[in-house]
């Protein structure tokens, strides 16, 4: 084992465990987090602490304006060299995140394909002004598994998929599949997961989006707003970010602000948790016992790093 990978869902409490684990076996964290990598997002993405991240050294966070868009490949090329790092230093990477295909892209690898550029510009203007609704229904069609992983509002990637399937002739899906038989890269990763039943999982969210709207998140948003950032920047397109906005506007009123935002994460939660199921060799550990975080401590020490234990 080289490397520790703790994935879940959103408000689960990877975070804390990250921290007690990096603390106990002298790591460091590698976020794998979509959102986390925007400077000034910082309540709206539970971003870790200043106290945490001044006392275990803390990578992929604060790297990227709002404006900068993100994506899995370019994530997972930027974890790749956090891990090589850390590493170099006889440390242990200790990964942290919630974002299920940036996941695969580090686990895996995306698969790359070389599409016309003319294409994709007609591709573009082919499906400009066609209803999501029916995008998704023609992806369905042809890449079920794609269509019915993604979710039915996610315009990009819905058209993405479809753009990948035209202009290849193959489904999304089978590239996947495909890039999944390759020879995959050496880092051997000890993967824990964790899955709080979904009433607690449920409190746990509502807990933390009522506490994150009463400790500054419409003032955050306010703030990036003043600061001339469009609500449609790529950044402020993470969950919350457009419903604080809205409020900001006086579009909607607080209570209505926060059970929004706790319905749109509870729907969030459930997508990532279909998602990492279908991981392999995921350690799933018990929420509910009081021996969560010393399970993944022995687990950690007993798979050690190329072999050896760790104290």
């Amino acid at each position: 084992m080289d490397a520790v990978a703790i994935l879940g869902p959103t408000a689960s409490g990877k975070s804390r465990l990250g921290m007690f684990l990096a603390e106990k076996i002298g790591g460091e964290i590698i976020s794998i987090d979509s959102r986390q990598v925007y400077v000034g997002l910082d309540i709206g993405t539970s971003k870790p602490s200043l106290l945490d991240r001044n006392a275990i050294p803390h990578h992929l966070i604060d790297i990227l304006d709002p404006n900068d868009k993100n994506s899995a490949e370019r994530h997972a090329r930027l974890a790749k060299d956090a891990l090589a790092d850390v590493l170099s230093r006889g440390k242990l990477p200790v990964l942290v995140g919630g974002s299920g295909l940036y996941w695969r892209a580090l686990f895996e690898g995306l698969f790359s394909v070389e599409l016309s550029e003319e294409d994709r510009a007609d591709f573009e203007r082919s499906v400009r002004g066609v209803p999501t609704e029916e995008l998704r229904h023609r992806l369905l069609e042809v890449d079920a598994e794609t269509g019915k992983r993604l979710h039915r509002n996610d315009r990009y990637r819905i058209a993405r998929a479809i753009e990948v399937y035209e202009l290849t002739g193959v489904p999304l899906s089978v590239h996947f599949e495909r890039q999944a038989s390759e020879p995959r890269a050496s880092t051997e990763y000890l993967r824990i997961g964790l899955d709080p039943p979904r009433v607690r999982l449920h409190e746990l969210i509502d807990s933390r989006t009522a506490g994150m709207v009463s400790g500054g998140w419409v003032e955050e948003a306010r703030s990036l707003l003043e600061k001339g950032y469009d609500p449609s920047c790529p950044g402020l397109q993470t969950i919350g970010y457009p419903e604080v906005v809205s409020h900001v506007r006086g579009e909607i009123d607080e209570a209505g602000l926060v059970e929004r935002i706790q319905r749109l994460t509870r729907q969030y939660a459930k997508r990532q948790m279909t998602w990492f199921r279908k991981e392999q060799g995921v350690h799933w550990l018990d929420m509910e016992g009081d021996s969560l975080f010393e399970s993944a401590l022995l687990l950690a020490r007993s798979e050690g790093r190329g072999g050896r234990k760790h104290k």
